[in-house]
């Protein structure tokens, strides 16, 4: 028997993706990024980080807005 390729535009595979469950996008990161693990370690420990320097501040990490962190980060780039 013959193998059938089957030809599905890009943009239908992108569409059936973002349809998966969140433990079924995880998977196919997985399978297409096969150092998600490593990458998923560096961002808890950058959450874990970020959340450390803020309570020093008595600042709320989750409590600040997207224009808020950012310039929370700008000013902790420059403390250095």
């Amino acid at each position: 028997m013959g193998v059938v390729t089957l030809q599905v535009p890009e943009s239908q595979v992108i569409e059936w993706i973002r349809q998966l469950s969140p433990s079924g996008k995880q998977a196919v990161l997985k399978a297409l990024i096969p150092q998600l693990d490593k990458l998923e370690s560096v961002l808890d420990y950058g959450s874990q980080r970020i959340r450390a320097l803020c309570a020093e501040r008595d600042v709320e990490w989750d409590s600040l807005n997207e224009d808020e962190r950012e310039r929370l980060i700008d000013e902790l780039l420059h403390e250095a």
